[in-house]
């Protein structure tokens, strides 16, 4: 494997000056070349070599950070806080991009006008420039698809009967192309998700099938009634594949099947920056699709992260995305809680503002009690705490909003503890936290979410 030292930056962008904490006196922002500063905070990443080799690796990688051979590290911009400047970046483990783990199988490729036809025997495959944001999931049996680690694709479009979608991740950042909401639920459907229909459809024709895409303005008109969200909406969203495990991937012109409309922006109004001792693991629900702990970003330390889209929940920091990004049954007898005991915090930035919360299943008493009793108490390294800061742009001071953390009790059991102007209880029998709001970007506000450990 060969390695070039080229940083491609997917955006530039440098953040308004003393937008940082620290209020008048704080540095401001910069836009030197990547290589030319080192990021502030811990460095080094001492595993195992995950990248693609050269020419599997997508435009916009950034190549040069000590944590480049663990996670797939774009570089989006540069903030400063307290005087100190942090890259903008969106990480995810290699090992969960479907570059690094597919791009050297080579499938054989039919071309049509509107989308490709993969004979990858049931796996979900890698086109360069057409799949490079679609995420693996790993699993024993489901060959990368975003299904259940032991359902195998196979075996279910067998149960189908026939050609069946299969919904598919995607990675840090970005949100899922195979679904549109359209604006159009059902009469009496009180929680609209009626309205959520799938960019394209496969339908038989002949020997042969045909791709669609929707029509938002008349999803109906083109001979057949286009699906929606509702009984087993499952089936309608994704990927199609065929009995004979052939994929058919639209053209991107015709339909991405990733983008982040609703993730990154230039202006970068709510940040995470990772002053802690270890990277700290991001899982998002998948939705329209499986509800599952899907892998999204992990802040790195002495870098900061831009907001990002989905529903999140944060894991214990150092731990690896393997054993956080997972929806399996670890409570206790009789408290089922599949997967969030070890996730401490949820929510996160976005580009409509900020919203941090501890998380239901790490606070949930009787599950927290019983795991203490079982020995699976967290340590004090693997928790940490979130204080949020907001820059005000036009008195170009900075404010302090709140810290969310935990409080180790005398038998082991950590309490969820909340303090600040703008912390306020969520008054459940969990004792949670919340801190949230917009940012104003016409008034030159910003937030920082700044995670440091406990």
């Amino acid at each position: 494997m060969t390695r070039g030292n080229s940083l491609g930056l997917v955006l530039t962008c440098t953040l308004l000056a003393n937008c940082g904490g620290g209020g008048d006196d704080a540095a401001p922002g910069t836009d030197a070349p990547p290589g030319d500063r080192a990021p502030a905070g811990p460095t080094g990443d001492d595993g195992p070599d995950r990248r693609p080799d050269d020419d599997c690796l997508p435009a916009g990688i950034d190549d040069s950070t000590p944590f480049s051979k663990t996670y797939r590290v774009v570089r989006l911009g540069e903030t400063t806080f307290e005087g100190t400047p942090y890259p903008i970046v969106t990480s995810m483990p290699w090992t969960y991009t479907l570059a690094a783990v597919q791009c050297k199988k080579q499938f054989p490729i039919v071309e049509t006008d509107t989308h490709y036809v993969v004979e990858s025997n049931f796996e979900l495959p890698y086109i360069k420039g057409v799949t490079d944001d679609v995420a693996w999931t790993p699993g024993e049996k489901n060959k990368g698809w975003a299904i259940g680690p032991n359902d195998d694709p196979a075996d279910l479009v067998q149960k189908n009967g026939g050609m069946r979608a299969f919904v598919y991740h995607v990675n840090a950042g970005y949100e899922y192309g195979y679904s549109v909401y359209n604006g159009d639920p059902v009469p009496g459907d009180p929680i609209r998700f009626t309205g959520f229909r799938p960019a394209w459809v496969v339908h038989p024709e002949g020997d042969a099938y045909r791709m669609f895409f929707l029509d938002r303005a008349a999803p109906d008109s083109q001979g057949f009634e286009w699906p929606r969200h509702g009984a087993n909406w499952q089936l309608n969203f994704g990927l199609y594949v065929d009995p004979s495990g052939r994929v058919y991937v639209p053209k991107r012109d015709k339909a991405p099947l990733a983008d982040h409309d609703e993730g990154w922006d230039d202006y970068h109004g709510c940040v995470t920056i990772n002053k802690a001792s270890a990277p700290i693991p991001i899982t998002r629900t998948q939705f329209p699709g499986n509800e599952s702990y899907y892998a999204s970003e992990t802040f790195l330390p002495g870098y900061a992260a831009p907001g990002a889209p989905g529903h999140k929940y944060w894991g214990h920091k150092g731990r690896p995305m393997e054993e956080v990004a997972i929806w399996e049954d670890d409570g206790a007898p009789g408290l089922n809680s599949p997967g969030n005991y070890h996730k401490p915090y949820s929510g996160g930035c976005d580009q409509a503002g900020f919203n941090f919360a501890h998380a239901e299943g790490f606070t949930w008493p009787e599950l927290r009690a019983a795991r203490t009793k079982l020995g699976d108490v967290p340590t004090r390294d693997q928790l940490y705490k979130i204080t949020l800061y907001r820059y005000l742009g036009k008195d170009k001071t900075t404010e302090l909003l709140g810290t969310l953390s935990y409080e180790q009790q005398p038998n082991g059991e950590w309490i969820p503890t909340g303090s600040g102007p703008e912390v306020r209880s969520l008054n459940d029998a969990n004792g949670r936290w919340i801190v949230n709001g917009p940012v104003f970007q016409d008034r030159g506000d910003h937030v920082f979410a700044i995670l440091e450990d406990l």
